[in-house]
C-alpha cells in the first residue's frame, strides 16, 4: 500500500497526465502510424492502405518539400548569424554598466512581449505597398515604392528582418547572462599583463562565452526552423513559394490538401532533422561540461 501523501499527490497529477497524454503522446502516435500510410480525406468515405515506407521515399522526389527544405534552412542560417553579430554586440553593451543599461534591457524586452501573429500583422502594414510607413521613410531618399512581400526576391528577406527584430532579445540577454558569469579577475589580470580589450574579447570572453552561444543557437535554431505564425500571417508562403517554409508545407499538404498520409511522413521526417540538430547541439554542450 502507498502512503496516504502519495496517494494523493497521484491522485492530483492523473488529470494533468491523461491531459498530456491525450493533448501530446496520442497525437504524435496517430501522426507516426498515419504516415505508413495513404489517406485523403478529399475522397469521400476513403479508408487508410497501408503503403509502408512510400510516403518517406517519394519525399525524396517531392520537389516542393525539397524547395521549402532549402528555404527553411536558409531563413535559418541567414536570421541566427545576424541575431548572434548583433546580440553578442548589444550583450556587450549591456554589460558595460552605463546608467541606460536598466532602460534598455526593458525595451529590449518589447519585441518578446508581442504576439508572433501580432507581429506579422503588424509588419504587413508596415511593408505595404501604398501606405506602409517604410517605403514612407525611403521615398526622402529617392528610392520609389518597393513591393516588398509581393516580390518572390524581397519576400524572404523581409520576414527575415522581422524574425530578428523580434528574437535578437534571445541571443542579447542569453550571452549577456554568459559575459556576467565571467570573473572579472581575468580581465583585471589581462590588462596590468598589457593586453589590449580587443585581444581580451579574442582570447579570454568569446572562448569563455561558448557554453552561452551553444545554448542560444540551439534554442534559436529549434525556433527557426519551426517558423510558422509570423510568415503565415505576412505572406502565406507566397509570393509562389519565395516563403514557403516547410512548417507552411506540411500544413498546406494536411489541412488544406487533406493528404494525411504524406503530411504526417513529411512532419516526422522533419522532427527527425530537428532532433539530430539538437543532439549534435546537446553532445557539443556535454563534451564541455565534461571537459572542465
Amino acid at each position: 500500500m502507498l502512503p496516504g501523501y502519495r496517494k494523493w499527490s497521484i491522485i492530483f497529477l492523473l488529470p494533468s497526465g491523461l491531459f498530456l497524454i491525450f493533448a501530446y503522446v496520442y497525437p504524435m502516435v496517430y501522426s507516426f502510424i498515419m504516415s505508413f500510410f495513404s489517406y485523403s480525406m478529399l475522397i469521400p468515405g476513403a479508408k487508410p492502405v497501408f503503403t509502408g515506407i512510400n510516403n518517406y521515399l517519394s519525399i525524396f522526389n517531392n520537389l516542393a518539400f525539397l524547395n521549402s527544405l532549402r528555404i527553411t534552412f536558409i531563413f535559418s542560417i541567414v536570421a541566427i548569424f545576424f541575431q548572434f553579430i548583433i546580440g553578442l554586440f548589444l550583450a556587450l553593451v549591456m554589460s558595460a554598466n552605463l546608467r541606460i543599461t536598466g532602460v534598455f534591457r526593458v525595451f529590449m524586452f518589447i519585441p518578446l512581449m508581442i504576439a508572433p501573429v501580432v507581429v506579422g500583422i503588424l509588419w504587413r502594414n508596415l511593408y505595404h505597398a501604398s501606405y506602409g510607413v517604410i517605403n514612407f521613410f525611403i521615398s526622402f531618399l529617392g528610392i520609389p515604392p518597393q513591393i516588398w512581400l509581393g516580390s518572390a526576391k524581397q519576400a524572404l528577406p523581409a520576414v527575415i528582418v522581422v524574425e530578428i527584430w523580434q528574437q535578437l532579445p534571445v541571443f542579447a540577454f542569453i550571452l549577456a547572462a554568459g559575459i556576467a558569469s565571467i570573473p572579472t579577475e581575468l580581465n583585471k589580470a589581462a590588462l596590468v599583463d598589457g593586453c589590449g580589450r580587443m585581444r581580451i574579447f579574442w582570447h579570454i570572453t568569446l572562448p569563455l562565452l561558448k557554453p552561452a552561444i551553444i545554448v542560444a543557437f540551439l534554442l534559436r535554431i529549434i525556433d527557426t526552423l519551426r517558423m510558422f505564425d509570423i510568415v503565415y500571417t505576412m505572406t502565406q508562403g507566397g509570393p509562389g513559394t519565395a516563403t514557403k517554409f516547410l512548417s507552411l508545407q506540411i500544413y498546406e499538404k494536411g489541412l488544406r490538401f487533406f493528404d494525411i498520409g504524406n503530411a504526417a511522413a513529411q512532419s516526422w521526417f522533419f522532427l527527425i532533422i530537428v532532433l539530430l540538430i539538437e543532439i549534435y547541439f546537446i553532445r557539443l554542450i556535454l563534451r564541455r561540461g565534461t571537459a572542465r
